[in-house]
């Protein structure tokens, strides 16, 4: 049974609040609208469960218990709302460096992970709720979300115009975990880093690099994610793919397929063939990780995977995006 400090209890209830509120304007309002009025039973029967769980966290007692009956509801609630606060701050927390200030944005989001690290939560599986696609056919359920679903007009790296711009991938990300949440579909993030690079920059030059290696180079990726996904180009030797309706294997898969595509690269004059390194974060439906967040967690497995080796991929296995929860595998030749 789930079991809460004061304070625990105390985000949890507003956390309740908020996500009956996300319901009724996420799916109840846009029912209405299609539906003639329409309210779902299910809907009734959530609210009803809602009320409950709010009323098990005010019960003025130490420690403040949820029946284990409501702990699938209250991990949803819990994974929905941590999403949207960390979400909430992310802007103000990128406009100051300033510790205590920082503390203060990141209270309740702190106290929020400290429930989500609790054993329960990893010992039960979310509920499943209702979605618009219950009850609106698929093409009408995306027109609900509006332009929320639509990917904005690609741009393209300014320097090489092979891949698109870095700036593109959070909100492509944004509209894809909205369009797959409508299915119960998983998305899958790659960040890749090219192995020696600054040694193939030292050995040859910016300039043959940038004529000879990296065009090839992206040329080899591009190819790799059509009609997968998307691939960004973030920096010289940092690149990011977006997988939308793949799992973690699927993207581990695709990595394997570019890895021994690139040893097969020819590059003419320039040895010895370039090797990546790549870190995989799986997002699924009730992942609790903002959009930021889940391209941070991406580049954070890179670097585990680098760390142990060249050629190496690294994946999270786990709902909770730990260091421990990293698996490391070289590719073999």
């Amino acid at each position: 049974m789930p079991k809460f400090d004061a304070v625990e209890a105390k985000i949890l209830r507003g956390a309740v609040s908020r996500f009956r509120e996300a319901m009724e304007s996420e799916l109840a309002e846009p029912l209405r609208v299609q539906l003639r009025d329409y309210h779902p039973p299910e809907l009734a029967e959530l609210d009803q469960e809602l009320a409950l769980v709010g009323r098990q966290l005010e019960n003025g007692e130490v420690p403040y218990m949820v029946h284990e009956v409501h702990a699938r509801l209250l991990k949803s609630i819990i994974a929905h709302q941590r999403r949207a606060l960390a979400t909430e701050i992310d802007e103000p927390r990128r406009r100051t460096g300033h510790r205590d200030t920082i503390r203060y944005l990141e209270k309740e989001l702190r106290i929020l992970d400290r429930v989500v690290h609790a054993p329960w939560f990893s010992e039960v599986s979310p509920a499943r709720l209702p979605r618009l696609t219950d009850y609106l056919s698929l093409r009408f359920a995306e027109q609900a979300l509006g332009e929320a679903e639509s990917l904005a007009p690609r741009v393209y790296d300014e320097k090489f115009h092979i891949l698109e711009a870095p700036a593109l991938f959070v909100p492509d990300l944004a509209a894809y975990r909205r369009r797959c949440a409508l299915r119960r579909l998983s998305i899958c993030v790659v960040f890749l880093d090219i192995d020696d690079f600054k040694g193939f920059n030292t050995r040859y030059g910016e300039t043959r690099v940038d004529r000879d290696l990296l065009p090839l180079f992206m040329e080899l990726l591009e190819a790799h994610a059509f009609a997968h996904g998307h691939a960004y180009r973030f920096g010289g030797d940092e690149y990011v793919m977006l997988l939308p309706n793949a799992e973690g294997e699927d993207g581990l898969r695709l990595v394997r397929r570019f890895q021994a595509a690139l040893y097969e690269l020819p590059l003419p004059g320039i040895e010895p063939p370039l090797t990546v390194s790549a870190g995989i974060c799986p997002v699924g439906p009730d992942c609790i990780l903002t959009d930021r967040e889940v391209l941070e967690r991406a580049n954070r497995a890179k670097n585990h995977a680098k760390a142990k080796g060249k050629d190496a991929v690294a994946w999270y296995e786990g709902e909770l995006y730990r260091e421990e929860q990293l698996v490391v595998s070289a590719r073999t030749v």
